[in-house]
């Protein structure tokens, strides 16, 4: 095997089949007049790649370029670039200087980006190799995706985000799972769905989801109403926990004041109810057929001076068709204050009739029992009147939809 000072020689002792071609490519590159990338002589003079390589800090690769090096292996211009840095005694950079350069900040912005989906290489982008990104993701103890997890991602058409682990989040996600969803596994993603009549509701689903996944809305047919929306998200293998929601209230968030009364927020977002009789006597119920769940929700809330109490409803005839179901209830007026006062629901509905009823309860003349309960009867009209539409929308577009399929 020829040794390369051999073949770059010019004298006769170097001449080679090979180095004659190689001398005559360099030639052709020479007087290529046509080839944009031409800009220099060949062979480089020292000062000239002192100011490529060390002062605009090119790679040997784009200074071979720079001056026209054509062959068949590119990597063969590269080499020659290299070889006369070697002759001149210019000093090679450091292969891992680009590495020190990147600050905490950009690695900080790298983790971030990759725990959100992007790839090594999207991450990179032209600024470096993205195994310097992957260098800096594994010296922060990201969490590193296989091959296989990183091709799903790449192929996925809409992101799925993970769970930001937020307690509180989580234990309201429970207990609005719990009441109001349906959890499956699908593929890697986990799947929740469910179905309303209520704008607030949709709403609500939105508000949870929409930073995790892409949420969507499809209409159907109904059992308790003609029409009305189904809604589902796929989201992060992260949600998984919402799976386990046939556990009920877990221990530790019974234990915990604060993440007990987020998981009941949740729940009472989902199953719970605000009623005022006769404009002046409020009342608030929760409805499951799980009578365990009910049974501590009702314990918790007599330890806090609630005075709770649950009932049975009857049999069910839909829905869980053969089920009983119970009801926990509470009233009084200055328990009822206190509960709405004390419970952060999110559901646009329930807020708005927590708000009401907190008027009715603190009123102290006619005139503010009255403007409470008009209060009352205007959003109750409303809610009935939005309901009213969004189920006729749903019957169109299902109309649509099924008129589409017929042509």
């Amino acid at each position: 095997m020829m040794r390369l000072e051999a073949i770059l020689d010019p004298s006769p002792q170097g001449v080679t089949k090979r180095s004659v071609m190689m001398k005559s490519q360099m030639e052709e590159s020479r007087t290529d007049e046509g080839n944009e990338e031409v800009r220099r002589a060949w062979p480089p003079k020292k000062e000239e790649l002192e100011q490529l390589y060390l002062t605009q800090r090119l790679s040997a690769m784009k200074i071979s370029r720079i001056y026209g090096l054509k062959y068949p292996n590119p990597k063969s211009g590269e080499t020659m670039v290299l070889w006369y840095l070697k002759k001149y005694g210019i000093q090679r950079r450091d292969r891992a200087e680009h590495i020190r350069k990147v600050t905490d900040e950009m690695a900080e912005g790298w983790v971030r980006r990759y725990a959100q989906g992007e790839s090594l290489k999207q991450i990179a982008g032209a600024l470096v190799d993205p195994v310097t990104v992957f260098t800096h993701l594994k010296k922060r103890g990201a969490q590193l995706r296989d091959r296989v997890e990183a091709q799903i991602k790449a192929v996925t058409k809409y992101q799925r985000k993970p769970f930001r682990s937020n307690p509180y989040e989580r234990a309201y996600l429970l207990g609005f799972a719990f009441g109001d969803l349906h959890v499956s596994a699908h593929g890697r993603a986990v799947r929740v769905k469910t179905a309303t009549t209520h704008p607030a509701m949709i709403t609500l689903f939105s508000s949870l989801f929409r930073n995790y996944g892409h949420i969507l809305l499809s209409p159907r047919r109904s059992r308790l109403v003609d029409f009305e929306w189904r809604l589902q998200v796929d989201l992060d293998s992260s949600f998984g926990f919402l799976s386990h929601k046939s556990l009920g209230i877990t221990m530790d968030i019974q234990n915990k004041p604060n993440l007990f009364r987020s998981y009941l927020a949740g729940l009472f977002d989902a199953e719970g109810s605000i009623t005022l009789k006769d404009y002046y006597y409020p009342r608030i119920s929760l409805t499951n057929t799980n009578f365990q769940v009910l049974r501590v929700v009702e314990s918790e809330l007599l330890a806090l001076g609630y005075p709770a109490q649950i009932r049975s409803q009857g049999i069910s005839k839909l829905g869980a068709a053969g089920q009983e179901i119970w009801v926990l209830e509470c009233w009084g007026r200055e328990s009822v204050r206190r509960f709405v006062q004390w419970i952060p629901i999110k559901h646009p509905e329930k807020v708005s009739k927590a708000q009401i009823v907190r008027r009715v309860c603190e009123a102290v003349t006619r005139d503010q029992l009255s403007a409470a309960a008009d209060a009352w009867e205007f959003l109750n009209q409303r809610i009935k009147e939005e309901r009213r539409r969004l189920s006729d929308a749903a019957r169109i577009a299902l109309q649509n939809s099924e008129e589409l399929r017929a042509q």
